[in-house]
């Protein structure tokens, strides 16, 4: 039959070019392991300086220093949160004109975290309920839950807030 040797010709291409992709597949996958090596001391490492970053960074934040405060996070971070994104230099006139005006931190409370280290360990989520309570410019003091998480990159050793979203969190039933 004509139609039997096409038929034959298209199932060996097929098969040929299924284990060819599988193969590509395969490369694919041992390149990627070998380019992310698991970070030295592991995950469980990674994950403890995270933990320990995000205790860290939720104390500064406390404690009105912003010069300690802005030392967490990268040039090129970007933030998302009520007003909108900001970038690293919005943030800083916005926080600098609040402190000027009278607004304070008075305490930081943050709970239910959740964290996730990449497998080469060069970076991480933190995710998690924070309490504010605020001394706003009129003198008024404001408490609130949001949530927020945080994302970090490793760069130079050091952890780095590359990404921020908070929103305010839903009522607890």
């Amino acid at each position: 039959m004509p139609g039997q040797p096409h038929t034959l010709r298209s199932t060996r291409s097929a098969r040929l070019a299924s284990a060819a992709c599988a193969a590509l597949a395969l490369a694919a996958a041992i390149i990627l392991t070998a380019a992310s090596p698991a970070p030295p001391g592991g995950r469980d490492q990674a994950l403890a300086e995270v933990k320990e970053f995000t205790e860290r960074f939720n104390k500064v934040y406390e404690s009105n220093d912003l010069k300690a405060y802005w030392e967490f996070y990268a040039d090129d971070m970007t933030q998302y949160w009520e007003e909108g994104r900001l970038d690293i230099a919005d943030y800083k006139t916005y926080w600098e004109k609040q402190l000027a005006a009278g607004t304070k931190t008075l305490e930081v409370r943050w709970a239910e975290p959740a964290f996730h280290i990449s497998p080469a360990g060069d970076a991480a989520v933190a995710a998690y309920r924070i309490y504010t309570k605020m001394r706003q410019s009129d003198g008024k003091v404001t408490a609130s839950w949001h949530q927020e998480t945080d994302v970090l990159f490793k760069r130079d050793g050091r952890w780095q807030v590359v990404h921020l979203h908070d929103s305010p969190a839903p009522e607890k039933k």
